[in-house]
């Protein structure tokens, strides 16, 4: 029996329905590959406008940029977590949770909207006014506040999210440029990811439309109310983890200085969007896992053992990796504008990756467990850690206090989490995943360390090579593990498909 059991889920029509192993598969690949060519617009975004702001502009930029997540998290009052879980338990009742997302979304958007229409023109100018207003409405249309990303992730339909994101980030980066080109205000840039934002929920609203179903509008005021009561401690658990996420930037733009906040904010960029991979692995798993938590410790057991493994397999020659070479990206990506002590920042945030990709997965997985109020006390505990310890450190060590506070609030986190987590799947076990992978990307390490003042490309290449060179002689994976991986291949009936579904058939 596999990790994740032998459960089918339908495959396209007229095909047979497809194991759920291999659905987990083709959603890690879809959302995997979206989401690194998203990253790679994010940072490709980030080097136009910090060429062309300079450490100060971008500072502000940044700055702004920052209340986007923050005002977001709280936009849906934690409600979108549980529409995906209830409709993957239950995809019959959709389209009246489909409704009541909408009703529950809307209110609070209307609400949120009026109260910075009214309220910050009275405490900010003109100008500061229209960049916060700006900023709010793109919190209400953010990518984990579209109703329609929501119901594609309840039917296990990443790749429709994956088109979607795509289509926005292009959009961004188009408008970044134009901006560029016209030589804009810091209002125009705000103003490209707010188009960008637009576009996307208007096609994916259209989508669901069309491939899914329409919503069913009930209100009932008993059954929404119990939505926000279960939604509500993930909502702020979500708000406490973008203010520890953006506590160095806050706290660096009161305590240091705008090349402060740029350094620590470049070093964030070039460092967290990596856990898009643990992401992509846990929200694909999601759905499963929440279903799966109905029968009990058992059902989920295996499942939580295979994502902590793929956790350790990713994180760990990402860290080493980034933390010796660290110096070398920024100066490839950001050649003026003193942006060299950047490189200090991202050496010193590649230390928490691993912290970070646990994290991430149990974000998921505490809420697939109906454990929202658990994950609320480990992200409250680890903001109050990372506030403390930056601002014990930001007035003497600037930047690098703000990295240190950080890196502690995730290790506080993994640690509170684990408290709840280690019910189904003991430490014990995290120990023994981790040894494998960890031996593999120190090998790599040393590798990469030899090789530090070679072509950064090549060097990339080469440790790539070394760690999934040691992976093997390692035995890191199991056969079941490869079978999963040559049935996603063969999935998506790539060249070679056919022998792999012979040799799978024989075995």
């Amino acid at each position: 029996m596999s990790a994740y059991g032998h459960k089918e889920s339908a495959g396209p029509e007229g095909e047979a329905p497809r194991p759920t192993a291999t659905v987990i598969g083709r959603s890690i690949s879809f959302r995997m590959g979206s989401q690194i060519l998203s990253s790679l617009i994010n940072v490709a975004g980030m080097v136009v406008l910090g060429n062309y702001l300079a450490a100060d502009g971008y500072g502000q930029y940044a700055f702004y940029y920052a209340l986007v997540p923050l005002i977001a998290s709280l936009s849906d009052l934690g409600v979108g977590v549980i529409i995906t879980k209830e409709i993957a338990r239950t995809p019959e009742l959709g389209p009246r949770y489909l409704g009541d997302a909408l009703l529950i979304k809307g209110a609070v958007a209307l609400a949120m909207l009026l109260v910075v229409t009214v309220t910050v023109p009275l405490v900010l100018d003109g100008p500061h006014a229209l960049l916060v207003w700006l900023v709010t409405v793109t919190a209400l249309i953010d990518l984990t506040q579209d109703v329609g990303i929501w119901v594609f992730r309840a039917h296990d339909r990443q790749d429709l999210e994956a088109l979607l994101l795509l289509s926005s980030q292009i959009a961004w980066l188009g408008g970044i440029l134009l901006c560029v080109a016209l030589k804009g205000h810091l209002a125009f840039a705000l103003v490209s990811a707010t188009a960008a934002f637009v576009l996307r929920f208007a096609v994916g609203s259209l989508l669901v439309r069309r491939i899914l179903y329409r919503p069913v509008y009930s209100l009932d005021l008993n059954r929404l109310k119990r939505l926000v009561a279960e939604g509500l401690p993930f909502g702020l658990a979500i708000f406490a983890v973008v203010v520890y996420g953006r506590a160095g930037v806050l706290l660096l733009k009161g305590l240091a200085s705008n090349a402060d906040v740029a350094y620590f904010n470049i070093g964030y960029m070039l460092s967290q969007p990596l856990g898009f991979i643990s992401s992509a692995f846990s929200v694909s798993v999601f759905p499963s896992l929440a279903r799966s938590a109905r029968l009990g410790p058992e059902s989920v057991r295996p499942v939580l053992r295979s994502a902590v493994k793929f956790q350790f397999l990713a994180a760990l020659p990402l860290s080493v990796g980034l933390f010796l070479l660290s110096r070398r990206v920024v100066r490839l990506l950001l050649h003026g504008g003193r942006f060299q002590e950047a490189g200090i920042a991202l050496m010193v945030l590649s230390l928490a990756l691993t912290f970070i990709f646990l994290n991430l997965m149990s974000r998921y997985v505490l809420a697939a467990l109906d454990q929202q109020r658990a994950y609320l006390r480990a992200i409250l505990v680890g903001l109050l850690v990372n506030v403390a310890v930056s601002a014990a450190l930001i007035h003497k060590f600037g930047y690098l206090g703000a990295c240190v506070g950080l890196l502690g609030g995730e290790v506080a986190v993994l640690i509170m989490c684990q408290r709840t987590i280690g019910r189904h799947l003991p430490v014990a076990i995290l120990f023994r995943e981790a040894a494998r992978p960890l031996a593999a990307a120190l090998g790599m390490g040393g590798v990469v360390f030899l090789m530090r003042d070679a072509n950064l490309a090549l060097v990339t290449v080469v440790g790539g090579g070394v760690y999934i060179s040691l992976l093997i002689l390692l035995k890191v994976l199991s056969t079941e593990e490869l079978r999963v991986m040559r049935g996603v291949y063969v999935s998506f009936r790539l060249p070679g498909s056919g022998w792999l579904t012979r040799t799978l058939n024989q075995h």
